[in-house]
Formats: structure tokens, C-alpha cells, sequence
């Protein structure tokens, strides 16, 4: 039956040849055209149930030198306005991200007065800049100190009371409000008649002072120039209603000399620093912590204004008067600082209790591990997860413009890791480097058959013959719509040529056989009957074994 069948194509091959011979170089022609249509995939992404209900976002990794890290944050910065890139992270916009006072607090949760105070201890240490008094005395008399859950702790009542005055004494001398003596001696709760007196000295300014020994009134009868029945008469006319607190602070100034030795200590240390305080705001001069230490020496140091302590507040003071709004640290920086700086500090790691400090070790330990993920020795990482549909335009588009973003942003070498990265990679190479693998293959096989045969005609028409059928396979799936695995393009080939030159070689050399003995006519449709089982038997197996192959295995060997 079969050599029967293969008889009439061989006769029929005979009588039309110069047709098929027309066809065959349409069908090569029109073949050719087909299979330059083929759509080919770079990547391979294997459907799932879990991917049908949960579609996998493509995952870019780009590979940088670590002397291109100035140039990233642009990158992500470009990356960032594209709605198909779902996330993006680089240490340049996690633990690098440069942050401020403000971004922090928001973050982490912390009190913006102490990580100003932060701010500043990072950048100046524990050294302090001068500032005016003024300045000093309101921001720790402020309820926002005073009152603060992270600082409140560390003052007493006792202290919150004198920092309070404080803060009154500098309010009324730097405003310019009138003040009655009843007021100011409640105010500081100094005796009312105390004050009256420094009013009627006020009424008197223009006399001139000189010093006197005696008793209290003596002493002023002497200092103006007159006698005790005059200071009294004096006495008798009613002071100076209002005067500023600042005038008040003069006066005082101006009799303590005189004064000094007729009160006690304590009283005389007192206007001591009150003179000072007066002064230094009254000249508004920048001043450090051992002068404003020196100032308070006379009061009462039993509270904060001591010395011990004075530092500590003078930089938080100093720190909350600067703006810090411009200022950024990045997060890995202020972590390693945080727990090589401060939690070793005695006075400032009194703000933290025990479980903070555990928390911030463990964080420590988790951003230095974080870090080692994402910056090697000389080269970084950034992830970027994309939800492009794979092998689509846009896609290949999105690849162009971040190549060409990364070619005029970065000095160094750069490198794309993942499934789209790659086959985009490869789409840029593939048809060039295709072209090359089929010429090489042909040459090898033409100089197979001119090996046999030593015929180039006979050797040229059979290389055509061949690259007609593997062009005729890859238009089918131009044909059927169903594009094909670059790899498996290239394995089946290369499969497909070795195949058909192998039973190539086979008919060719029976039909050299028998036309020693049969006619043209004859001959061929005898070569048919002769070779057919051997090439059909192996064909069938090569077809049907892999296509039940490819009915049950899965992935690239499926493909092929």
C-alpha cells in the first residue's frame, strides 16, 4: 500500500516538476516572509492557579556602582511617577532616605525637640554656640519644655517655679509695659515697701549718688545730699506710679553698690543675677554655658539651674532656636548615631527608658543587616517591581527610556537583573544574532552535503529545501497566532536541520543508486519506495514523541 502511494507522488513529481519546482520557490519565498512574523518570547512565565487569582508583579534588580549612589535618587525619582512601577526600593529611599526633624518625628514617633536637640549634637557634638540670654530663658520656660512628657521628669516643682520666674523676669524686660510696685512684689515676692523705695529712687534720678555708711535711711539721706528731715519730707510725696521693669532693673543697678553691704547674702546674690539677667538682655549679646552658669552662681542651685546642668539645657535651648527645616539625615545614619553617640551619653540617655533602648539596640542591628542587602563593597542594588504586561511594547518603551535615564545619569557601569530585564535584553540582539546562527548552520550543513556529494547545485538545492521546511514550521505559529520561546526556536532548528539533512542525504543517495539502473521517470518514484520507511519511521517517532511530550510536561521543554 505504501510503496503503491509513494509510486504515484513519485510519478506525479516527475510529470509536474517544473510547477513544483515554480511552487517550492513560492512556497520558500512566501515562507520566509511568515517567518519573519513570528512572535518571539524572551521570557517564560508559567501559568498557575495561584497566579491566575494572584498575578506576580516582574521584579527588575539594577545592579550600580556605589560611586553613582549621588545620582540614584533621580532614578528613583523618575521611577516613582511611572503608575505601572508598584514599588521601588534602594537605600536611597529607605535606610539613605534623607530625612528631617519633622519626617522623623513623624516616623519614629520622637518628641521634635529632642531630635532637634539630635540635629544639633550631630552636627556640632556636645560643643555649644553662643546665643542671647533671652533666647535661653524663654525656650526652657516655655510650657512646651516645661510640660514635656520626654523632659518633664528631670525637673522638680522646685525647679519648674524658678524657671518660671526666670522666664517672667525676661518677659518684663524685654517688653516695654508699665508695672506698679504692688505688681512686681507680687510678681517676685519681694516686699512691697522694698519696691516703693526703688520707685521714689527712680523719682529721684536726677540727684547724684554717693556712697554713705549708716543706717538704711541715713545712708540714702547721704547718697542724695541731704539731710534725714529732707528724706523724709521726700518720703512723704507719692512715688512714681508705673515704671518698666527694665527701668526698675536700672535703678537697682544703680544702688546696689550702695546697697550691698546693708542686706543679707542671699538678698545680695539675688540682685546679683538680676542685674546680670537685665544686662545680658539688655545688651542682647551672645552668650556660652559658663556665663549663664556664672549668672545664676547666687541663686539657689539646689534646682537645675546649676552648673551640672546648664550645658545640657543651653544645647537643647541652642538647638530650638535654629531652623532645622533644611537640615536631613539620612535614616542608617541617625540610627548609628543614635546608638553610638546618645545611648552612650550619661545625660542623654537618661531620656530613654529601658525598653526604648532595647528597641532601639534591636533596630540598630536590623537596619546594619538591612543595609548589607542593599550596598555591597562596590556595588549596590535597587529593586523595582513592575506590572507591565510582559513582552508588550510598553514594557520594551519603559526599558528604552530607563536605559537611556541611566546612560546620561550614571558614570559607572550599570546592570538590569530579571525576567523582563533580560528578554528586553535579548529582544535588542536576537533577530541579528538569530540571522547569524541560521547562516552558520546552513554553511555547516552545505559543507556536510558537499562533503557526500561533492555538487554544489545539488548541495545549494538542498539547503533550500531544508530552510523551506524549518520556515514552514515557524510559520504555523505565525499562522496559528501562538508565539514561541526564543531558546526553543533555537534548539528546534538546530534539531530540524540536522534531522532533515540527515534523510536529505539518505534520498539523494538513493537516487544517485538507482538511477544507475532506471530512466529520470523511473528512478524517482523507485528512490521514494526505497528511502520512505526509513524516513518516515524516524519522523514519526521524532513527531510523536515529543508532541506527547509536550502534551504532558510543562514550561520551555513543553515548548519545544
Amino acid at each position: 500500500m505504501l510503496e503503491k502511494i509513494v509510486s504515484i507522488i513519485g510519478r506525479f513529481s516527475y510529470k509536474h516538476r517544473r510547477l513544483i519546482a515554480i511552487f517550492g520557490a513560492v512556497i520558500l519565498i512566501l515562507t520566509v516572509i511568515l517567518q519573519s512574523m513570528t512572535g518571539i518570547e524572551y521570557t517564560y512565565a508559567e501559568d498557575s492557579i495561584v497566579t491566575d487569582i494572584f498575578p506576580q508583579d516582574d521584579t527588575l534588580v539594577i545592579v550600580y556602582n556605589n560611586y553613582d549612589e549621588p545620582a540614584i535618587s533621580k532614578v528613583i525619582e523618575k521611577l516613582e511617577k511611572d503608575e505601572n512601577v508598584t514599588s521601588v526600593q534602594a537605600y536611597a529611599n529607605t535606610l539613605g532616605m534623607k530625612l528631617s526633624p519633622s519626617d522623623l518625628s513623624e516616623m519614629l514617633g520622637l518628641d521634635i525637640i529632642f531630635l532637634n536637640t539630635l540635629f544639633y549634637i550631630y552636627e556640632n557634638g556636645m560643643l555649644t554656640e553662643g546665643m542671647t540670654f533671652t533666647d535661653f530663658a524663654t525656650f526652657i520656660s516655655s510650657d512646651d519644655f516645661l510640660n514635656n512628657e520626654l523632659f518633664s521628669p528631670m525637673i522638680d516643682e522646685a525647679s519648674k517655679s524658678q524657671i518660671k520666674q526666670l522666664g517672667d523676669i525676661v518677659n518684663a524686660l524685654t517688653n516695654n509695659r508699665l508695672y506698679t510696685a504692688e505688681s512686681i512684689a507680687s510678681m517676685f515676692g519681694i516686699d512691697a515697701q522694698t519696691v516703693k523705695i526703688i520707685f521714689y529712687i527712680k523719682q529721684l534720678e536726677n540727684i547724684t549718688l554717693t556712697s554713705a555708711p549708716g543706717t538704711i535711711l541715713g545712708t540714702l539721706a547721704n547718697v542724695i545730699g541731704v539731710n534725714n528731715q529732707t528724706l523724709n519730707n521726700i518720703l512723704k510725696f507719692d512715688p512714681v506710679e508705673k515704671m518698666t521693669f527694665a527701668d526698675f532693673a536700672d535703678t537697682i543697678a544703680t544702688v546696689y553698690p550702695l546697697a550691698k553691704n546693708l542686706i543679707s547674702k542671699d538678698q545680695a546674690a539675688g540682685l546679683e543675677s538680676l542685674i546680670s539677667i537685665s544686662e545680658a538682655v539688655k545688651t542682647n549679646s551672645e552668650l556660652y554655658p559658663d556665663d549663664i552658669a556664672d549668672m545664676f552662681s547666687g541663686m539657689d542651685s539646689s534646682g537645675m539651674l546649676n552648673k551640672d546642668t546648664i550645658s545640657l539645657l543651653y544645647i537643647l535651648s541652642r538647638s530650638n532656636t535654629l531652623d532645622y527645616s533644611d537640615k536631613k539625615i539620612a535614616l542608617y545614619d541617625f540610627f548609628v548615631f543614635i546608638t553610638d553617640k546618645i545611648v552612650t551619653n550619661e545625660a542623654l540617655s537618661s531620656f530613654f527608658d529601658e525598653a526604648t533602648l532595647e528597641q532601639i539596640n534591636a533596630a540598630e542591628s536590623q537596619i546594619v543587616d538591612g543595609k548589607a542587602q542593599l550596598v555591597g563593597q562596590d556595588h549596590s542594588r535597587m529593586v523595582v517591581m513592575l506590572s507591565y504586561v510582559p513582552e508588550s511594547e510598553e514594557i520594551y518603551e519603559f526599558y528604552d527610556d530607563l536605559s537611556n535615564t541611566l546612560d546620561s545619569l550614571m558614570v559607572r557601569d550599570y546592570y538590569l537583573v530579571g525576567n523582563s530585564a533580560m528578554g528586553y535584553e535579548v529582544s535588542l540582539s536576537f533577530d541579528k544574532e538569530f540571522l547569524v546562527i541560521t547562516l552558520v548552520t546552513a554553511l555547516v550543513i552545505f559543507l556536510v552535503v558537499m562533503f557526500t556529494f561533492k555538487n554544489v547545485p545539488v548541495s545549494l538545492l538542498l539547503i533550500c529545501v531544508i530552510e523551506c521546511a524549518v520556515f514552514a514550521m515557524m510559520s504555523t505559529m505565525t499562522i496559528s497566532g501562538s508565539p514561541i520561546f526564543f531558546i526553543a526556536l533555537i534548539l528546534v532548528q538546530c534539531i530540524l536541520m540536522g534531522t532533515m539533512i540527515d534523510y536529505a542525504i539518505l534520498f539523494t543517495s538513493y537516487y544517485k543508486e538507482v538511477r544507475k539502473e532506471y530512466s529520470i521517470e523511473d528512478a524517482l518514484p523507485e528512490t521514494m519506495k526505497r528511502s520512505a520507511y526509513a524516513i518516515l519511521t524516524s519522523s514519526l517517532i521524532l513527531v510523536l514523541v515529543t508532541f506527547i511530550c509536550g502534551l504532558f510536561m510543562e514550561g520551555t521543554v513543553a515548548a519545544i
